[in-house]
């Protein structure tokens, strides 16, 4: 024999109430559940293989071997062996906010941000400086470097247009 359709009914009835009760005591729907803002020191976004690929950490651990000069605070990018490969950082220390990209050696081949407010494209060989573009008091300037990292060229436009080059040595006339 089926059993009545009435408990049945009886019984949902008082599931829907007291899941509306619930609902009622709690002063939420699901809908008002979502957070509004999710407030933690590191999160880390990682690959099909649990590698951290892309971490945002205040502040930034170091990269794998080395050590950071001042604390960092933003967004490091990592290869598929977890080691640092970029990232988007602000050292509130030194007045830096750039983006940056590492060499394989670890150094920061190539930087583009502003330094204590003024913009500045910087790339790096070997560790040294070769190329330096930037802005400083309304002088636009580029700067180049040698192997080991000594200026040799500079081109300069200054606020009202003046432009200056310094460090070029004519080259040699070979006979």
């Amino acid at each position: 024999m089926l059993p009545s359709p009435l408990p049945r009914r009886i019984l949902m009835l008082l599931g829907f109430s007291a899941g509306g009760a619930l609902c009622a005591c709690t002063g939420a729907s699901t809908a008002d559940q979502t957070p509004t803002s999710i407030s933690v020191r590191e999160l880390n976004i990682v690959d099909e293989h649990g590698q951290a690929r892309i971490r945002i950490a205040a502040p930034m651990p170091d990269p794998k071997g080395l050590k950071r000069a001042v604390t960092a605070y933003g967004i490091q990018f990592m290869n598929a062996s977890g080691e640092e490969v970029g990232g988007l950082g602000m050292l509130d220390e030194v007045g830096i906010n750039g983006l940056c990209f590492d060499s394989e050696e670890g150094y920061e081949a190539m930087c583009m941000g502003l330094i204590k407010g003024k913009p500045n494209i910087t790339f790096r060989h070997d560790w040294k400086e070769r190329i330096i573009i930037g802005v400083e008091d309304g002088v636009a300037s580029v700067v180049l470097h040698d192997a080991d990292g000594k200026p040799h060229l500079k081109l300069e436009v200054d606020k009202d247009g003046a432009t200056r080059v310094e460090g070029v040595t004519p080259a040699s006339v070979s006979r």
